[in-house]
C-alpha cells in the first residue's frame, strides 16, 4: 500500500534521492575530455611532423604505414588509460546517474559513427576530417547541452566551425587545424570543467 501523506522529511527525502540520481561528477568528465583532447592533439601534431618528414625525404611508400600507425597506437594507449580511469571513478562512486548512462551511450554512437564516417570517406576517396570533427560537435555541444556547462557547449560549437574550415585547408596542414579544433573544443572546456564548482 502507498502512504497518502508523506511527512516533510519523506518528500525531502524523495526529491533529494532524485536529484542524487541525476547529478554527474564534473571532475568525472573532465578526466575523460582531458584524456582525450590531449591524445587526438598529439596524434594530430605528430601526424603533421611525420608527414613533413617523409614527404620531405620523399618516402612516399612509408607515410601510409607511419600514418595509421601513430593513429593506432596513440588512441589504443588512449583506450588503455581511459579504462583505468573509469575503473578508478567506479570502485569510488557511490551514486550512478541515469544522466552518466545517456552521455556514456551519447559517446559510444558518436565514436562508432566516427569509425563509420572513416570507412565510408575511405571508399569514396575523400578527406574524412569535416565528418569527424562534426560528429565530435554534436557530442560535444550536446554533453555541455546537458550537463549545463556553456564553456563545453561552445567547445563543441567551435567543432562546427573547424568542421566547415577544413574545407578551406589542404595535405598535413589539415592535421594542424584538427590539433587547433581539439584544443578548443576538448583541452580548454576540460580544463574548465576540471576546475568548475
Amino acid at each position: 500500500m502507498y502512504k497518502d501523506d508523506l511527512t516533510p522529511e519523506e518528500s525531502f527525502k524523495i526529491i533529494d534521492k532524485a536529484i542524487s540520481n541525476f547529478k554527474i561528477n564534473y571532475k568525472e568528465s573532465a578526466q575523460i575530455f582531458l584524456l582525450w583532447g590531449w591524445i587526438l592533439t598529439l596524434a594530430c601534431f605528430a601526424q603533421f611532423i611525420i608527414l613533413k618528414i617523409l614527404q620531405s625525404k620523399e618516402a612516399f611508400e612509408q607515410i601510409g604505414l607511419f600514418s595509421i600507425g601513430n593513429w593506432v597506437v596513440l588512441i589504443l594507449i588512449g583506450f588503455i588509460i581511459q579504462f583505468f580511469i573509469v575503473r578508478k571513478i567506479n570502485k569510488e562512486k557511490k551514486v550512478y546517474s541515469y544522466l552518466e548512462g545517456y552521455l556514456k551511450s551519447l559517446w559510444m554512437v558518436a565514436v562508432l559513427s566516427i569509425f563509420v564516417a572513416i570507412i565510408i570517406c575511405i571508399k569514396l576517396e575523400i578527406e574524412p576530417l569535416a565528418f569527424i570533427l562534426l560528429i565530435a560537435g554534436i557530442g560535444t555541444t550536446t554533453t555541455g547541452l546537458l550537463i549545463k556547462f556553456r564553456p563545453l557547449a561552445i567547445g563543441g560549437i567551435t567543432f562546427f566551425i573547424f568542421s566547415i574550415a577544413t574545407t578551406f585547408v589542404s595535405g598535413e596542414y589539415l592535421n594542424l587545424l584538427a590539433g587547433a579544433a581539439i584544443i578548443f573544443g576538448h583541452l580548454i572546456p576540460g580544463y574548465l570543467l576540471k576546475s568548475a564548482k
